[in-house]
């Protein structure tokens, strides 16, 4: 009896150890799936958003068109990784950079007429101001034109027609949305003349801004900003060695001795890929 019992009760161990073991393990993967959905849940820092797209702005289509520009931008940008959406024409309004902070774009090239103006007024400052093709109109955003956050611009004075341009103001108090650590890339004049709305792009958002520091002729613009971005997402280098890769390739501008620059400083030594993850 005394060795059956004995028997019954070393028989009756490794159960018990056995059934402790599975609880565990089963403990544990069931932890490692709850620690697993709470880590696919939540962001993590140095990750790029998978929902990251790109968008190429073309505001001097209709009187200027460049495929050429178009066609080497986009297969960059693609080539990065990102889709990119194009617009260009009418598309180009006020309510499309309105929007720009809802739509997860990562990098935006801008074409575009830009400049900067004086505003009426003894201690109004100039303010630097991205145009659109939205047909200017007394009745059309009156509380953002009181506001000096859209103005009437036209890109030459010979121009018979009036349209909208966006400023400063309008990024910090009318765009929706933020930009998700977004590089933006404006082949257009004088927007680095001044830092403001550069300023205000990185107060939305965005990681940096590169562009001109004053009037670019186009011809020079479109090909220093199509080897720009070529050199940031193709080569991968960082944003000091692409600008001064580009510069030194090209050169300023022949006419109007125009250089580009970036803001601020300090994302010059961070490359595209480190600036979207936030490392820069």
């Amino acid at each position: 009896m005394t060795s059956r019992s004995k028997r019954r009760k070393m028989g009756a161990r490794p159960l018990v150890r056995r059934e402790t073991a599975w609880l565990w393990v089963a403990g544990v993967a069931f932890a490692a799936v709850i620690i697993l959905g709470f880590r696919l849940m939540t962001p993590q820092s140095g990750d790029v958003a998978e929902n990251l797209r790109a968008a190429v702005l073309d505001q001097l289509s209709p009187a200027f068109p460049n495929d050429d520009f178009r066609a080497s931008v986009t297969q960059d940008i693609e080539g990065f990784g990102l889709p990119v959406d194009a617009y260009e024409g009418q598309q180009i309004d006020v309510d499309l950079y309105r929007s720009l902070g809802t739509r997860d774009y990562g990098v935006l090239v801008i074409r575009s007429h830009s400049g900067i103006l004086e505003l009426e007024g003894e201690d109004a400052q100039p303010v630097t101001s991205l145009f659109t093709n939205e047909p200017y109109s007394q009745s059309e955003y009156v509380a953002e034109q009181l506001r000096d956050r859209v103005l009437i611009v036209r890109p030459f004075v010979q121009d018979a027609e009036l349209t909208f341009g966006i400023t400063p103001e309008f990024v910090l108090h009318s765009m929706e949305g933020r930009l998700p650590r977004s590089i933006v890339i404006v082949a257009g004049c004088s927007v680095l003349g001044r830092t403001d709305m550069a300023q205000a792009l990185v107060s939305r958002g965005a990681s940096v801004v590169i562009s001109w520091d004053r009037s670019v002729g186009l011809a020079h613009a479109d090909e220093s900003t199509a080897a720009l971005v070529s050199h940031l997402l193709e080569d991968e280098t960082t944003v000091q060695a692409a600008v001064a890769s580009t510069m030194s390739e090209l050169g300023p501008d022949p006419e109007y001795g125009a250089t580009l620059r970036y803001y601020p400083a300090t994302a010059g030594r961070s490359t595209a890929m480190e600036l979207l993850r936030g490392d820069g």
